[in-house]
């Protein structure tokens, strides 16, 4: 019987056993669920005293093709008394899958998160007391390549990732902690008592997967398999200088569908739709002749002839997103990838000889955030907007904040961050953001400098871009807000101010402003239209890059003083007033209320939002920068004109500015550049433009969709006043045609919703705020409104801005204008 790892996750799923393998133990939180001592590594109570193993380093990294196959590990023991209680601890790198006796251990894949490796690898930790047995016993793990060891020639070349510090072979680290019924222990470790041989996979990365199961070795996990023909596994030196838990949800497959459709190409060729847009694999069951190749190519767009379309974008033209399986024998045979993940609609399947049975269905894996937020309205199309991007979000998730699944898969900084508001209220993305802020300063240069992409593969050298480097302050800074740990600011403080200090130094060289590279305010409308595929905006970057580089500043003067570095805040307060000063001199231009760079390229939305947003236009001016940005909107007919900066800050500067309706105006637009263009093009995600006038462009890109912070924030109102929601500020904008809107987000504190009904005769609002949580009730005062009624629970304050404001403690609350 032919090797079926699919069938293999389907009988632990269904066993006794497995009902405990699968249990992921939470290090911090396994005591109180098991009555097990707390672990203090990894789960392993004493510390790590496994060594790293694997196969020897070869002297370079090879080719796409003739890289080593992934190395099958495993190593048989004997227990001779009752096992009262058992920790499985493991760091698999790049990625791994593990077995005891034959029973897959947790159901993650793609594990562990990706990281500055060569500085930390994280370890997961299972409860499998269940799964061992008197007598003998078998461990066996498989090892991925993911970003630890990239082939030199695939695409992802152009990052550098095949020679990034820590590219080597897998790696394998793992201790089995035994607790028997005696009261004695036992611990079994990765060492030189171990057996590796070739496996039948041959993985990259950024390429995908591909399978001969005429390699295959059936039975290789269980306890009873002879394994005298294979190798000793050889220790090897210390691939990272820290082993520590995971502190985020692990990457889990999360739904399975078939095609919607497919069209036959030509004899042995098909192409598969699966009516969405999404990230992942699929799985395949099918019979024919040993020997018979299937070979996968996936795409989120179709070339004119029907097939696949691949991006050429990051390196040689090839196919960049393909797996393989080779048929092993008689029989049903069922195979999905195990270490690679592709950004897919379309599955283009052709064979090497005909076969006798076929079966595809897509498989969606993402890190397994919870859902703690929700959205709902009278308008469909925002509604579908919401979706999309919350899809976008998930399919972005896979151990770090990526830019797209389809193509570049890197953790880009200034897309983390431009998405992190979204992200923060649709999910539980608490860990996965902490982490990756993490990586994000592991990855700091000795000099202070930070990169573009964490963690860091080293290959683009353009460092200290104050709009893409500098978000490991804005990044920390909302991660706190939404989240009300101060750990992250203390954590990452050293890290920011070494980076904000040489930047401080390298202007004082430059007449006070930042003058070298930065992406600017990246996909602009039109950027994408022209013979070449780039993005930058036309009035180029410097104007964003400083008014960034002010923000951070001001950010990390208020991070230092509430950190209780006094000092500190007053220099980087010093640099932002510096900042404020040379910024105005260059691109203000008082007299037409205008800023703009020395680039002729007309009215920029952006050059003067991030003015807006940040405080740094002269207050005697505000009213006229304003009325300039309002009068670009309308003379583009109620439209958008900004790229992923700007296009975060364009609707809640409006809002916050009195201009609510043009806001909604312009949500609500479905005509190019709008997100409703995008639906109506039958999106079912955000994209990285505004039209996807080129196919090397993603079709799965969250940096744009940034509206769906409004939805929450300003359409429904919910606002942290604190950190971590401390206190709520409840501020709902009610615009004219929609009915009703609505949203709740699962706060540290707990849940706060808000709902709003607009009916013949006057506005119900209703809002719940969590037990210990005091809230400030903005309620909107309609034209013609001549009262408010609510309950005892709320206490009047002022009338302010069209709206009464209110003050409320804990409970549900229910305001009736008329």
């Amino acid at each position: 019987m032919p090797l079926n790892r699919s069938a293999t996750r389907r009988q632990v799923v269904g066993s006794a056993a497995a009902a405990v393998v699968l249990g992921m133990m939470n290090p911090a939180r396994s005591a109180a669920l098991s009555g097990a001592p707390s672990a203090t590594a990894a789960g392993a109570e004493d510390g790590w005293t496994a060594q790293w193993i694997g196969r020897d380093t070869p002297p370079a990294a090879p080719e796409l093709g003739k890289q080593n196959p992934a190395p099958l590990l495993r190593r048989k023991f004997g227990l001779g008394k009752r096992v009262a209680q058992a920790r499985f601890s493991i760091v698999g790198l790049g990625y791994y899958e593990a077995w005891i006796n034959g029973h897959r251990v947790g159901d993650q894949v793609l594990d562990p998160p990706p990281s500055a490796y060569d500085q930390t690898a994280y370890s997961r930790t299972f409860d499998v007391t269940n799964a061992l047995r008197s007598g003998d016993n078998a461990l066996a793990v498989t090892l991925g390549r993911g970003y630890l060891s990239t082939p030199a020639t695939t695409p992802a070349t152009i990052f550098g990732l095949a020679k990034a510090p820590w590219t080597q072979e897998p790696r394998l680290l793992a201790q089995l902690d035994i607790v028997f019924s005696d009261g004695t222990r036992r611990r079994i470790v990765s060492d030189d008592k171990w057996k590796i041989t070739d496996g039948p996979t041959l993985d990259a990365l950024y390429f995908g997967e591909h399978y001969d199961a005429r390699r295959a070795r059936p039975g290789w996990t269980s306890v009873d398999y002879d394994d005298s023909g294979w190798e000793d596994a050889h220790v090897q030196p210390a691939p990272t200088k820290q082993v520590v838990p995971a502190g985020m949800p692990p990457v889990k497959v999360t739904d399975t569908f078939g095609p919607v459709g497919s069209t036959k190409l030509k004899t042995g060729t098909r192409v598969y739709d699966f009516g969405r847009t999404t990230a992942g694999w699929t799985r395949i069951k099918v019979s024919g002749t040993a020997g018979t190749t299937v070979t996968l190519i996936y795409g989120e767009q179709l070339n004119d002839d029907g097939t696949v379309f691949q991006s050429g974008m990051l390196g040689p033209a090839a196919v960049t997103h393909l797996d393989s399986y080779t048929l092993g024998g008689k029989g049903v045979q069922t195979w999905e990838p195990s270490f690679t993940r592709h950004g897919f609609r379309y599955v283009e399947v052709s064979t090497s000889a005909p076969l006798t049975s076929f079966g595809i269905e897509a498989r969606v894996a993402h890190t397994a955030v919870a859902a703690t937020g929700r959205f709902d309205c009278a308008n469909p199309l925002l509604n579908s907007i919401n979706a999309n991007q919350r899809a976008s979000l998930l399919d972005n998730m896979w151990g770090i904040p990526t830019d797209t699944p389809w193509r570049d898969r890197q953790g880009w900084t200034a897309d983390a961050c431009l998405y992190l508001d979204s992200a923060a209220l649709n999910f539980d993305v608490e860990g996965l953001y902490r982490q990756w802020l993490r990586t994000f300063r592991e990855s700091q240069r000795a000099d202070g400098s930070l990169p573009i992409i964490a963690p860091d593969p080293g290959g683009l050298p353009l460092f200290n871009d104050p709009s893409w480097s500098g978000t490991l302050i804005t990044s920390t800074w909302t991660h706190y807000q939404h989240y009300g740990d101060a750990g992250v600011l203390s954590d990452n403080y050293q890290a920011m101010a070494r980076w904000l200090d040489l930047m401080r130094t390298t202007i004082a060289g430059t007449s006070g402003l930042y003058t070298g590279f930065s992406f600017g305010d990246w996909s602009p409308p039109g950027a994408e239209t022209g013979a070449t595929v780039a993005l930058r905006p036309p009035e180029g970057s410097l104007l964003t890059a400083n008014a960034d580089l002010f923000h951070e500043a001001r950010l990390l003067a208020r991070i230092a003083k509430e950190l209780g570095h006094s000092a500190d805040s007053a220099r980087f307060d010093t640099m932002a007033d510096a900042l404020a000063k040379k910024f105005n001199e260059t691109f203000f231009d008082a007299d037409a209320g205008v800023y703009h760079t020395a680039v002729a390229a007309g009215y920029r939305q952006t050059s003067n939002l991030v003015a807006l947003a940040y405080g740094l236009v002269p207050e005697e001016h505000r009213d006229a920068v304003f009325a300039n940005l309002v009068k670009d909107i309308t003379d583009r007919g109620n439209h958008l004109n900004t790229g992923a900066i700007g296009t975060k800050l364009l609707l809640p500067v409006l809002t916050e500015n009195g201009r609510a309706d043009l806001a909604y105006e312009i949500a609500t637009q479905t005509d190019y550049p709008s997100w409703g263009h995008w639906v109506k093009q039958g999106a079912t995600t955000s994209w990285e433009t505004w039209s996807m006038t080129k196919k090397d462009l993603s079709m799965n890109h969250p940096f744009l969709g940034t509206v769906d912070d409004w939805f929450y924030q300003h359409l429904a109102g919910i606002q942290a006043a604190a950190p971590g929601y401390g206190k709520v500020l409840v501020a709902p904008v009610v615009p004219d045609g929609l009915r009703y809107a609505s949203a709740q987000v699962t706060t540290p504190r707990g849940e706060v919703s808000v709902g709003w009904r607009q009916e013949r005769g006057g506005l119900t609002l209703t809002v719940k705020v969590p037990a210990g949580t005091p809230a400030e009730v903005r309620v909107p005062l309609p034209d013609g409104a001549r009262s408010i009624t609510t309950d005892r629970g709320a206490t009047r304050t002022e009338r302010q801005d069209g709206y009464v404001v209110y003050r409320v403690q804990a409970g549900t609350h229910i305001f009736r204008v008329s």
